[in-house]
């Protein structure tokens, strides 16, 4: 034991509670029950009392103990009788936080806290904390505290010494009477440790933790924690018997939420009002694409559509119960080294609940959620939420899409279109909810895009066109030689280079972290106190406070412009009968873009500007890809096209002489007809075998006869 007495705790917290936290406590007795807890910052005890501060890591439990008692007889002296608030400590000193595989033997017994990421809960169950048994023989009732969690501790005898018989367990029985013990709500809940805490190639390890009172029912699998608590220890039983080796679990005393989707962002008055400015200035767009990967150069219109991403637009519900989704899904189709895995990266760390995957090693359970038997709950199946479910109201960004397997690929159709995932596993049916943007990155089959080809690039790549097409934008980078072009590249990436600091220094303490958020404000600064690029906090919470207060309908003037542009690009077909320039589902893709845009700027109404910004890039998007004969056909039909037309004379051909000879057509007949219609002899036998292959045509009396199926 410390010099501090056990007897002088209950006084010295109770000074701290009267004259840091007095105005706290009242407004507790206000919102109880809602509010069950008081939270008293480790950092405050510090600045009041440093060895008193020290001394609750050392012995957390006496402290506990005394606070909830300090705090409940303040209550009581204020006139507010029969509440059992808790007080919970928080913000602990960064030398007491532990990831789970770094705890030891030493930190047993001390307060620390652990960031995880909770991977698994059990349902909320009353638990005893203190039981009274009544002995049959003479009714004589006896309270007995129950410290441990996995076991009922009961009465050896029927006491004497208050009053009891003094039979033994043997000669009598005890009753455990419920309605005059104790009980509180607890739960087991597992926690993780974080991806980027891991060492290379090894497991991650978890700890199970049991929350109490207010405490239980308060996380979800995948919220990211800090969990302050205390360590204890059981033993693990071997053949029925205790053996010397201990489990560690954490009685969990406070929680302190990590993972931050929007209600979460805590937002000062201070930083709305900069956020705000900052909305109202009319280089606002130009300022967030900056502030977009600022470290890879150029692609302004790819920056662009990333930043309207990470705004979306607004989810409606109609009155017949369907729903419209509101996110923006983006696909960057590009040769090997233009950049999108870091765009990708940039975005999953930016995007408040952003979630980063790679499609090879994804599996539709690790997207989607997986049914797993769950050995401590009797073999129950339970389910572990996956990267989309995780990336719920955020951004998904995946790799190497192009990659996954088919199989796995086909569960993404419906997270993308309805935003839910239907599960039927293991008797388990549920919907899980995925409204997050996804942005996927792809390339070509063949090493890069062939752009003299009757493919269109939207074949060259490894996905279906169902899938293509629930892409609200579809980007083309390639990469071609350009003089003007190849020197700013060069020179961005080799200043960027001497810019960075070493990551070896950083992690060993001997210089500054660049990106810790207040060194990274003063840096973004300029001398008249705008900003070059907005910070990456500043930009999250810019983001959560426009998509919590912000839900903007298009006026009448931008709804007229959408339609017109759609109606006219509809006219101009491409090239060929079965062209398509534009179908409905670009329509709603240009509504979530003005959405997006007017969200920007913090405004309810989408207008004509933000529209045409939209069209725009729209525009853009659509010129990159198939210049401008835009045809919506060849990305459905992964054909040109003049591929289709030539296709479809040659099967006109042999049907109209099959027709004249009765039986079938001669292959020579058919070759000389092509050539009247400007198709090369080679370029139609290939498409014969392709047709014959397809299994639209047949040679029924050897190769010189064909005739149509």
């Amino acid at each position: 034991m410390s010099t501090i007495q056990v007897s002088d705790l209950p006084a010295r917290w109770t000074s701290l509670l009267q004259d840091k936290y007095s105005e706290a406590i009242h407004n507790l007795a206000k919102m109880w029950p809602d509010e069950g807890s008081l939270e008293v910052s480790f950092r405050e005890v510090e600045g009041y009392d440093h060895e008193f501060a020290q001394d609750i890591l050392g012995n957390p439990d006496h402290h506990f103990r005394a606070a909830n008692q300090a705090l409940r007889q303040f209550l009581l002296d204020a006139g507010e009788g029969n509440l059992m608030p808790f007080v919970r400590i928080v913000h602990l000193p960064s030398d007491q936080v532990r990831t789970v595989s770094q705890l030891r033997a030493d930190d047993i017994g001390c307060m620390i806290a652990i960031d995880a990421v909770t991977t698994k809960i059990t349902g909320v169950r009353p638990r005893l904390y203190s039981a009274v048994f009544e002995c049959l023989a003479c009714g004589h009732t006896m309270d007995v505290n129950q410290p441990n969690e996995q076991e009922l501790i009961e009465p050896l005898e029927c006491s004497q010494i208050d009053g009891g018989c003094g039979r033994n367990k043997r000669q009598t029985r005890f009753v455990l009477q419920q309605q005059a013990s104790h009980l509180i709500n607890s739960q087991f809940i597992e926690l993780q440790e974080l991806p980027e805490q891991m060492k290379g190639g090894i497991q991650p390890e978890r700890i199970l933790c049991i929350g109490e009172q207010d405490l239980a029912g308060r996380l979800n699998p995948g919220d990211r924690v800090k969990a302050n608590g205390v360590l204890f220890i059981r033993s693990q039983r071997k053949g029925g018997k205790d053996t010397p080796v201990f489990d560690i679990f954490l009685r969990i005393h406070s929680l302190e939420r990590q993972n931050i989707p929007l209600e979460e962002i805590v937002i000062s008055e201070e930083e709305e009002n900069e956020i705000r400015d900052i909305a109202r200035h009319s280089g606002v767009y130009d300022l967030l694409t900056r502030s977009i990967a600022p470290s890879i150069f150029g692609m302004n219109h790819v920056k662009k559509s990333l930043m309207l991403q990470l705004f979306g637009g607004e989810a409606q519900v109609n009155e017949d119960g369907t729903r419209n989704r509101g996110d923006i899904h983006i696909l960057l189709m590009g040769d090997p080294g233009t950049a999108k895995s870091q765009l990708l990266h940039y975005m999953s760390t930016i995007s408040p609940r952003g979630r980063f995957a790679s499609g090879q090693s994804a599996s539709a359970a690790g997207l989607t959620a997986a049914a797993v038997q769950d050995a401590a709950a009797d073999g129950r199946w339970t389910l572990e939420a996956g990267a989309l479910v995780l990336a719920d109201l955020g951004l998904a960004a995946i790799d190497e899409f192009d990659k996954m397997n088919t199989a796995d690929r086909s569960s993404m159709h419906e997270a993308m279109e309805q935003q839910s995932i239907s599960i039927s596993k293991a008797g388990i049916n549920a919907s899980l909810r995925t409204r997050c943007a996804v942005l996927a990155a792809a390339n070509p089959t063949s090493g890069r895009f062939q752009p003299v080809s009757d493919v269109p690039f939207t074949a060259q790549i490894n996905l279906a066109p169902p899938l293509i097409s629930r892409f609200d934008i579809i980007w083309l980078l390639t990469d071609t030689p350009e003089e003007v072009q190849d020197q700013q590249i060069a020179s961005h990436i080799i200043d960027n280079r001497l810019k960075g600091s070493s990551e070896l220094l950083v992690k060993d303490g001997t210089i500054p972290d660049p990106t810790r958020s207040a060194a990274q404000r003063a840096m973004a600064k300029r001398a008249d106190g705008t900003y070059e690029v907005l910070p990456r906090d500043l930009l999250r919470k810019y983001v959560a406070y426009s998509k919590r207060r912000f839900h903007p309908k298009l006026d009448d003037e931008a709804r007229a412009m959408i339609v017109d542009y759609y109606v006219k690009t509809r006219k101009t077909g491409g090239e060929s009968e079965d062209s398509v320039a534009i179908t409905a589902r670009s329509l709603e893709a240009l509504s979530r873009l003005a959405e997006a845009s007017a969200r920007i700027r913090l405004s309810p109404l989408a207008t004509a500007d933000d529209a045409d910004r939209a069209i725009t890039l729209t525009k853009a998007w659509r010129h990159d890809l198939m210049g401008e004969n835009f045809d919506l056909t060849d990305i459905e039909s992964g054909k040109k096209g003049k591929v289709r037309n030539q296709e479809k004379q040659i099967v006109d051909i042999v049907s109209v002489l099959q027709n004249d000879s009765g039986t079938a057509a001669n292959l020579l007949d058919v070759l000389t007809e092509a050539e009247r219609r400007d198709i090369p002899r080679s370029k139609a036998e290939d498409i014969i075998d392709k047709l014959c292959r397809d299994g639209r045509m047949m040679r029924p009396s050897g190769y010189d006869s064909l005739q149509i199926v």
